[in-house]
């Protein structure tokens, strides 16, 4: 049979509150009520530490003794040259310097420790991936929140504003058919995420009440400085805000172009060309993914599939443009 911490805790407790009462003369409830009380205190302690990353409990032990030891050595300097400020009671403040320089050295060693890295482990790593995910309503809207899901790209849990379902159905019952699209969308989006970390085995989305509407992209980021959460999010403002603020951020407005495939300059593409480009006798077609392909001298070959070499290649935050120009046997083909 399998025993849970919280049992193994309670047992403790139990056990030395029976030992304070009956181990120290004969029979004494005061006794009991001081184990349980030092019981109840060293559960308390385990929680704590248990919930500390190991590197944090090694670097905070080892601060803390050579804290020590160096306040020792400072204060028995101090006695050597006769500094002696005992009291009439024989308490002698210098016993304090021990003290301060523990708490000094646990400071420094765990900010260095964290600013240089090394108490980056595995154990951090996984509670980083573990971080739960605050999606707004245009996340829900946008759908790939869902197959991000599905691909194992993104994981839970995610947190997300109650009123997410009210505004979907009111805008699934739109008299406009775009915001009635837009709506059906979200709520179907809804739904294959709510199945996709329903596969995972984990109580995986929270809903969480952020007020009114009109203030909840304010109570958003209120929440978001007080817990250790991630925002994935389509709207700019707020992506941009929650990013000067120091958080981490993942905006779907990146995600597409971030997933493109890149294209080699001298890569040979076949696309079909579409529609007429900017400048004379350039003509325009797009690859699978959306990326968008101008051809040089090949305006008469609009309606047609043919193969083209690209040359120059332009990314930006908005998208993927590849310039390329036709080979030379599709070039004679063109010219017959």
């Amino acid at each position: 049979m399998k025993i849970s911490s919280w049992e193994v805790r309670i047992l403790f407790i139990i056990a030395l509150g029976l030992l304070g009462t009956f181990a120290f003369d004969g029979f004494s409830p005061m006794f009991g009520l001081v184990g349980l009380g030092i019981g109840i205190l060293a559960a308390v302690v385990q929680m704590l530490f248990v919930k500390l990353p190991a590197g944090e409990i090694i670097y905070a032990s080892v601060g803390l003794l050579l804290g020590l030891i160096s306040g020792i050595l400072i204060m028995l300097i101090l006695r050597l040259v006769h500094l002696d400020l005992a009291t009439e009671n024989g308490v002698d403040p210098l016993v304090m310097i021990p003290f301060s320089t523990a708490y000094v050295f646990c400071h420094v060693f765990l900010l260095k420790g964290r600013k240089l890295g090394l108490l980056a482990g595995k154990e951090e790593k996984q509670q980083d991936l573990a971080r739960p995910l605050l999606a707004d309503l245009s996340a829900i809207l946008d759908g790939r929140i869902a197959d991000l899901t599905i691909a194992g790209l993104v994981r839970g849990p995610f947190i997300l504003p109650t009123s997410i379902k009210d505004r979907l159905e009111e805008m699934s019952s739109s008299p406009d058919i775009i915001e009635r699209g837009r709506g059906r969308r979200g709520i179907e989006t809804l739904e294959r995420l709510e199945e996709a970390v329903g596969k995972s085995g984990e109580t995986a989305i929270e809903f969480k009440d952020f007020g009114k509407p009109e203030r909840e992209r304010f109570r958003m980021l209120e929440y978001m400085r007080k817990e250790d959460i991630s925002l994935i999010s389509g709207d700019a403002d707020i992506v941009d805000i929650a990013q000067k603020e120091g958080n981490h951020v993942i905006s779907l407005d990146e995600v597409g172009p971030a997933a493109r495939p890149v294209t080699i300059p001298g890569e040979i593409l076949s696309i079909k060309l579409v529609r007429k480009g900017r400048n004379v006798r350039q003509a325009v077609g797009f690859l699978d993914d959306g990326t968008m392909v101008v051809v040089e001298d090949a305006d008469s070959s609009i309606g047609q599939i043919i193969e083209v070499q690209a040359h120059t290649t332009f990314r930006s935050s908005g998208g993927t443009m590849v310039f390329a120009r036709l080979i030379e046997g599709e070039e004679m083909n063109g010219t017959r």
